[in-house]
């Protein structure tokens, strides 16, 4: 009865020793597959090159509380086009006390094709961005908490280069 016992023992050893085996097996290998998988993507997705330190962006609060003025002086030479988008965080308008991802998106414009360039949110629009909703006039701004990132992305001539910096106002 104990051979018995003791033969159990060692079966049911063996049993364990190889499924830990083939559990670190199948760990190694879908880690890999996993790794693999990242690598391509990341070798597929393209890398964008950043604009020139010349470059120089101004984000500055507008007149208008909640609003901003973004601006773009020094543009590469053979600029076409600058799209901007800036993030930041704001405070629920639910009074939770929760701060919300929030955004802005547009274009900038040049005039007469100089090198400073502003951006808003439409060509014929003023010149602020707005930092919230607008619907028929009426705005409701955001109670931004945190810095603002703003991104811009150039393209013209030299291809497409990109400019990312965060902004305390």
């Amino acid at each position: 009865m104990k051979e018995l016992l003791k033969d159990r023992k060692k079966l049911a050893l063996i049993i364990g020793g190889v499924l830990l085996v083939v559990g670190i097996v199948f760990f190694i290998v879908s880690n890999q597959a996993k790794n693999k998988e990242a690598l391509e993507a990341l070798q597929n997705e393209e890398i964008i090159p950043t604009v020139d330190a010349s470059v120089i962006v101004k984000l500055r609060p507008a007149k208008k509380s909640g609003e901003v003025l973004l601006t773009v002086e020094n543009a590469p030479k053979g600029t076409k086009g600058i799209d901007y988008e800036l993030t930041y965080d704001a405070m629920s308008t639910e009074g939770t006390g929760e701060k919300v991802p929030q955004g802005a998106i547009g274009k900038c414009y040049n005039k007469g094709g100089s090198q400073n360039w502003t951006c808003k949110q439409q060509a014929e629009s003023g010149e602020a961005i707005t930092l919230g909703t607008c619907s028929s006039g009426t705005c409701v701004y955001h109670k931004v908490v945190g810095p603002i990132k703003v991104t811009l992305g150039f393209e013209g001539s030299y291809g497409k280069r990109i400019f990312e910096k965060e902004y305390d106002l």
